[in-house]
C-alpha cells in the first residue's frame, strides 16, 4: 500500500516538476491514513512548505462531507495566504454527497489564487461528471477491477432477493475489500440514476444506508458479507 501510494505522489508531482504547474484540484482515490502522511511529506519535499504549524495547511476529515463543511470550507479558501504563495487543503471524507459537490463546483473551479485541494476518496466514481471535469483524478483502481464491479452493480439490481444473496456469497469469497467499495459506489450511482428527480424520504434513507455501510467496510473487523446483504434487503 506504501509503495502504491508514492507512486500516486509521484503521478501529481512529475508534472509539476516538469512544467512547474500544479491543478488546483486533486482527487486521489484512497484512505485517510493510509495517504495524508505520503502526501504531506510530498507537499512539503516538492512545493517547500511546512505541513504542521503553518496555519496554510489544512487537513480536514469527515465522515459525510456536508453541505455546511462546503460553505466553511469556501469561506477558509478565500482569504489571503498568512506567509507564502501557497494554501494547501487536504481533505478526505468517506461520502460526498451530490448536493455537496454542487455547492463546491464553483470554488473547484476557480479557487483564490494560490490555494490547492487535495480530495481524498474511497472511489473517484462518486464523483458527478460536472465536478470530475474540473479536478485531476489520482486512481488506484485497475479499470478492470472498476468494469467488474460495475457488471456485479447492475446484476444485483435486477436480482431477486435471493439470487442477491446467492451473489454475495460467492463474491465475498474473494476477500477483496477494494472490490466490494468499487461494488457500492456503483450501486449508489445506479440507484441514483433510476431515483434522478425522485425526493420520496424512502430514498434519502437508502443513501443513507449506502454511507453507512461503506464506512462500515472500511473498517477491518466488519463482516463484508453482513453489510452487503444488508444493502441487498435496503435497495
Amino acid at each position: 500500500m506504501a509503495v502504491e501510494n508514492i507512486r500516486k505522489m509521484d503521478t501529481i508531482f512529475e508534472h509539476y516538476k516538469k512544467t512547474g504547474y500544479l491543478h488546483h484540484v486533486y482527487v486521489i482515490e484512497g484512505v485517510h491514513d493510509e495517504v495524508v502522511g505520503t502526501l504531506a511529506s510530498a507537499i512539503e519535499h516538492h512545493l517547500g512548505i511546512r505541513a504542521t504549524g503553518n496555519p496554510d495547511f489544512a487537513v480536514l476529515r469527515y465522515e459525510a462531507f456536508s453541505i455546511d463543511d462546503a460553505r466553511v470550507l469556501k469561506g477558509a479558501q478565500t482569504r489571503e495566504a498568512f506567509g507564502g504563495v501557497y494554501k494547501i487543503f487536504i481533505i478526505s471524507a468517506l461520502s460526498f454527497p451530490p448536493e455537496t459537490q454542487n455547492a463546491l463546483l464553483k470554488t473547484f473551479e476557480e479557487p483564490t489564487e494560490g490555494t490547492h485541494f487535495f480530495i481524498i476518496l474511497p472511489r473517484a466514481e462518486i464523483l458527478l461528471p460536472t465536478l470530475r471535469s474540473r479536478v485531476q483524478v489520482v486512481s488506484g483502481t485497475d479499470a478492470a477491477v472498476s468494469q467488474e464491479a460495475y457488471e456485479f452493480a447492475k446484476k444485483f439490481f435486477s436480482a431477486t432477493l435471493e439470487n442477491r444473496f446467492a451473489m454475495i456469497k460467492k463474491l465475498v469469497e474473494k476477500k477483496d475489500r477494494e472490490l466490494f467499495r468499487v461494488i457500492l459506489d456503483h450501486v449508489e450511482r445506479i440507484l441514483r440514476e433510476q431515483t434522478k428527480g425522485k425526493d420520496d424520504e424512502s430514498f434519502i434513507r437508502t443513501f443513507d444506508e449506502l454511507y453507512k455501510t461503506k464506512e462500515y467496510l472500511a473498517s477491518r473487523g466488519s463482516s463484508p458479507k453482513m453489510l452487503l446483504e444488508h444493502i441487498a434487503m435496503v435497495i
